[in-house]
């Protein structure tokens, strides 16, 4: 087995294809029912649900071999195709639709920008919108074809509308069973056969994708994973419910220190108090520190750029430039810190400045309460006459009092809240564009991107097919499921193409579509029915992330719970 040591011989007598008209008076009749057992066995096996919704159109051949002790080596071989050709591409195709589509309207959100911003926010859009259109048609080409198509022959390798269908792929399988084993099954090897993953209809005059990357691929100054892209979005949603709630409930403040209503004015501060702490807790994100640095220095090369609320780069005037530069130049880690600080003092300004207010109004409350006194009819109807003037003087000028000491305790917490707000939207401005730009123009133009997505789809669907074969075949083995849980499985891909040619490109689109493989993670869950609908594997995921294959079984929960 290893070259090196010899551990026994194998003698091949005979080769014998079984027919079916075959004379079974023959000398070595003695086999044919071993070879019947084999062959039924596995066509009730192979007739599973799961099996047909991994394979069509099957061919298979019989052989046995008789061994040198007179007795019978069964091998059974089986072609087929598979509709995961199609299907496979098709669910690539519109999640690669919906991903642009998303990527759109997220950089359309982001409202006012910069001519700077503004033009790479179009460079996304158009570079987006060009893709959906182009994956658009081909889905719908694919969705024409009168019949379930399972199979793509070398003649249609270049046909636009075919680009992401892999050619010629077959399952080729063999099973060999040893004499001694007629009631057990036998030992499969399973080998996926498939056209090099590669783009013909662009052809390679130019090469294939690994020389077109090298020529064309740049790499986005700061770059954001998809997660720090949601996460961003996610925290400019909460900046545009929080601040106007805030500032909300500062102006109603304002409006119950008027009132005599203590436990009104203390309700609305401690609500106050609530939704600082809640937007305090939203946007203290290092992502939002980290993306201040890096917007900072990303921009210090240009010269007289200032960022704004909304990722609004603006030009300034000379004198405007410099200072601009030692503010830039100056920023650290710390001011953001500062802004939160600023923003606690404030609000603990307010919240004595309440204190005191209800303090001082209990104390009116004591000086106005009626004590027991002697005079006539007369003298209480003056002093309480002159009482209620001076009271109601009393409480007007106390109330214009109470707003004119919170005034200036609010308005200064609304230029702090004013001041985090146009940092944080700057900052996921910045995070969201970037990771829009590095996931869409970065990559290159828009038809090397197409290129290595039609390329990514072939390997996927080779890769995908045997991965249901090697799965299907597996589930009753322990060791197998314990390998597969730990480590995954192994995919090896070997090719017969030379470095001369169009051949040379073809090699350099392979190795790139089976590199990008390795974004490609499987999870198994039971199925809900046998329908074949339900056993068809199912793709779900983005193409600058990862993308994630889940490959319904129709079997036991436990294997279910094994792979949670």
């Amino acid at each position: 087995m290893d070259g090196v040591h010899e551990v026994g011989e194998v003698t091949a007598s005979r080769l014998q294809v079984e027919e079916e008209n075959e004379d079974k008076r023959r000398p070595e009749h003695k086999g044919r029912p071993l070879c019947d057992a084999l062959h039924g066995s596995v066509h009730d096996r192979e007739n599973s649900p799961m099996m047909r919704a991994a394979l069509c159109s099957q061919v298979c051949k019989v052989y046995r071999f008789q061994t040198e002790d007179r007795r019978w080596l069964l091998v059974r071989e089986q072609m087929s195709e598979t509709p995961l050709s199609f299907s496979v591409p098709k669910q690539l195709l519109s999640a690669l639709i919906q991903e642009h589509a998303d990527r759109v309207r997220d950089v359309k959100e982001l409202g006012d920008l910069s001519p700077h911003w503004n033009g790479l926010r179009h460079d996304v859009i158009n570079h987006c919108n060009h893709l959906i259109g182009c994956y658009q048609e081909t889905l719908a080409e694919l969705d024409k074809l009168s019949t379930s198509p399972c199979f793509k022959s070398s003649s249609s390798k270049a046909d636009r509308h075919l680009q992401f269908v892999p050619t010629n792929l077959h399952s080729q399988r063999m099973e060999v069973k040893g004499p001694d084993r007629s009631g057990a099954p036998g030992v499969w090897y399973e080998v996926i056969t498939v056209g090099a993953p590669a783009d013909h209809h662009q052809a390679f005059k130019h090469g294939g994708l690994r020389r077109l990357l090298r020529k064309h691929h740049r790499e986005s100054s700061v770059s954001y994973s998809q997660d720090e892209s949601c996460r961003a979005k996610e925290l400019l949603a909460s900046i545009a419910q929080l601040q106007p709630l805030i500032f909300g409930l500062a102006e109603e403040l304002l409006s119950v220190s008027s009132e005599l209503d203590l436990a009104r004015l203390q309700e609305v501060l401690d609500s106050l108090m609530q939704e600082t702490k809640h937007f305090i807790h939203a946007l203290k994100d290092e992502l939002v520190k980290s993306a201040l640095l890096a917007i900072h220095s990303h921009y210090a090369a240009l010269t007289g750029s200032h960022v704004h609320a909304n990722g609004l780069l603006c030009e300034n005037s000379q004198t405007d430039r410099e200072d601009d530069g030692r503010r830039d130049s100056e920023y650290d880690e710390e001011e953001w810190d500062r802004a939160w600080a600023n923003i606690a003092k404030s609000l603990d300004c307010i919240m004595s400045m309440v204190d005191r207010l209800r303090e001082r109004e209990g104390h009116l409350q004591e000086q106005r309460s009626p004590e027991p006194q002697e005079s006539t009819a007369d003298t209480k109807r003056q002093n309480t006459a002159s009482s209620s003037s001076s009271s109601s003087s009393s409480s007007s000028s106390s109330a214009l009092s109470r707003q004119e000491q919170l005034l200036p305790l609010v308005v200064t917490l609304r230029d702090c809240v004013r001041e985090a707000v146009t940092k944080a939207r700057a900052a996921m401005t910045f995070v969201v564009l970037q990771g829009a730009l590095a996931a869409t123009v970065a990559q290159g133009p828009v038809l090397i991107v197409q290129r290595r997505h039609a390329v990514f789809s072939q390997a996927l669907s080779s890769v995908v097919c045997g991965f249901m074969l090697k799965l299907h075949g597996g589930l009753e083995d322990p060791e197998f499921l314990q390998q597969l849980h730990a480590v995954g499985v192994l995919a090896q891909f070997e090719g017969l193409l030379s470095t001369y040619g169009e051949e040379e490109g073809m090699l350099q689109d392979m190795e790139v579509g089976v590199a990008d493989l390795s974004g490609v993670a499987f999870t198994i869950t039971e199925a809900r029915s046998e329908r074949p609908g339900d056993l068809q594997p199912t793709l779900r995921g983005t193409w600058w992330e990862h993308f994630y294959t889940h490959t319904h079984l129709l079997c036991l929960s436990i294997f279910a719970e094994t792979f949670h």
